[in-house]
């Protein structure tokens, strides 16, 4: 597993705060469930599964349902406030960061990494090869070896 950055308390409150301002103005319930996940999701810079945020906010909430955590996915998504990330893997992975960014995705041990970079935030389809395509935002993936599966290698 990734080692986690945690962010800093004053981010991770924007980001429950706009979490809570978003579910209440799409008739969305603020339920202590979806508040737990959800905080625990933009507390750190990892990516975690569905089954992760499980097993960390089961040990707050023993009563937390596997079903209940996919439902509440469900309305992340809904709500435009958590991403998918790594379609390689066979584990869905989420991202609580929505800011424009980019990833570094290991092959080996599954870590994924954010990256900020301005040059691949600027980049564009040339209109000849987009065919009409109109493009809204975009992503970039770069799959290798994170230094720690490299020096195994």
């Amino acid at each position: 597993e990734e080692a986690a950055k945690m962010l800093n308390p004053e981010q991770i409150q924007e980001r429950v705060d706009a979490f809570v301002t978003a579910c209440r103005a799409n008739g969305y319930s603020v339920t202590p469930q979806r508040l737990a996940l959800y905080r625990e999701l933009v507390s750190t810079d990892q990516h975690p599964s569905p089954e992760l945020l499980f097993e960390r906010v089961r040990t707050q909430m023993p009563t937390l349902s596997l079903a209940t955590v996919y439902k509440a996915v469900d309305t992340f998504r809904a709500l435009g406030v958590v991403a998918d990330v790594s379609p390689l893997h066979d584990r869905m992975r989420l991202d609580g960061n929505v800011e424009p960014h980019h990833h570094l995705v290991c092959l080996d041990c599954k870590q994924v990494i954010d990256l900020a970079s301005d040059v691949l935030d600027d980049l564009e389809v040339p209109p000849a090869q987009a065919g009409g395509f109109e493009v809204f935002t975009h992503s970039v993936q770069f799959t290798g070896r994170c230094p720690s599966c490299a020096s195994t290698h």
